[in-house]
């Protein structure tokens, strides 16, 4: 069964350090910390540390605006709208910096002990077939997806067994449980 996560019953959190707001989009459960998979985005604003989630991997995206992301043993990136999600550990200290206006950004958290996942943009749409992995469509504008209306910013989960089937731009992640 597909399940829809509608932007505007979206609630905003602080950040797990206070440094910022993040609008949890969908999540769920681990086996031994809080999540096995957790999507959220997050406004950017100025500045400043993210918060630190020891053994989780992350991938991060740009909805809007450009950030600098520096991560403690990686080589300094910038990221921008369009561009592939950036893979690093949730442990390691980053520091993010807006460049220029705020940024949004979409963030994609998961035990790697329960699960595999990727995060891809798609400008035009996306095909994918049926498969093991389930699959949560972030959409950025208002499209249909498997028959199913969606406005700008909802999500959808669509369980693993179901092929995708949309037209437009949206983040898509795939999640695969790892037994």
């Amino acid at each position: 069964m597909v399940k829809l996560f509608q932007a505007a019953t979206r609630a905003e959190r602080p950040w797990k350090n206070g440094g910022g707001i993040t609008r949890p989009v969908a999540s769920a459960p681990g086996k031994t910390r809080e999540f096995g998979w957790h999507l959220s985005l997050a406004d950017v604003a100025q500045a400043g540390p993210f918060s630190v989630f020891p053994g989780i991997s992350r991938l991060m995206g740009i909805l809007e605006g450009r950030l600098r992301l520096e991560v403690q043993g990686l080589a300094a990136v910038e990221l921008e709208p369009g561009g592939p999600a950036f893979a690093f550990p949730g442990d390691a200290p980053t520091h993010g910096a807006p460049l220029g206006r705020l940024v949004r950004d979409i963030n994609l958290m998961f035990d790697p002990e329960c699960f595999h996942a990727t995060l891809d943009y798609a400008a035009k749409g996306i095909e994918r077939p049926a498969g093991a992995a389930a699959h949560l469509v972030l959409a950025l504008e208002a499209l249909t997806l498997n028959g199913m209306t969606l406005e700008a910013l909802d999500a959808a989960l669509l369980p693993a067994g179901e092929a995708v089937s949309t037209r437009g731009a949206l983040w898509i992640a795939a999640l695969t449980a790892i037994n």
